[in-house]
């Protein structure tokens, strides 16, 4: 086969991909930038401010969670943490704690002996309700070598 037919056969078959999948083009609008967060973030109503740490001293794990609702929707919030070991492929639950207390906030600390080399995170889970409605959110932490 000559040159020319294989040219021919290969601009053909780019022309047939260009032609059944086309590529999508975008048009740019005027977009306003916002430097001040950098993240997009769920909209949260129930949801004022959540965090927790995690630190490790003497083989224990030591775990503070928070939580605090919108001062004029929150009813009831929850705290739930999981510390969790890694394993060869896995992480592993050592321990969970939670606690619920009627009002805008809830804050847990608690502690947990652990294994020195070892390395552990927490899973933290915080729920505020209004009413009967609530909002959940789950926060995981940096990985930690004891």
């Amino acid at each position: 086969m000559s040159m020319k037919k294989r040219l021919l056969i290969v601009f053909l078959c780019m022309l047939t991909c260009l032609i059944a999948f086309p590529v999508p083009q975008v048009i740019a609008t005027d977009v306003t930038i916002v430097t001040e967060c950098a993240e997009v973030m769920p909209l949260m109503e129930c949801i004022y401010d959540a965090d927790h740490t995690l630190s490790i001293s003497n083989e224990k794990a030591i775990v503070y969670a928070y939580v605090r609702g919108n001062s004029s929707k929150a009813t009831k919030c929850k705290v739930t943490v999981e510390l969790q070991e890694k394993g060869l492929l896995f992480w592993s639950s050592v321990n969970s704690w939670d606690t619920t207390e009627y009002g805008r906030s809830a804050e847990l600390n608690a502690s947990q002996g652990i294994t020195s080399g070892k390395s552990y995170r927490i899973v933290t889970t915080v729920t505020v309700w209004s009413g009967t409605d609530s909002e959940t959110q789950t926060i995981t932490s940096d990985t930690i070598k004891a």
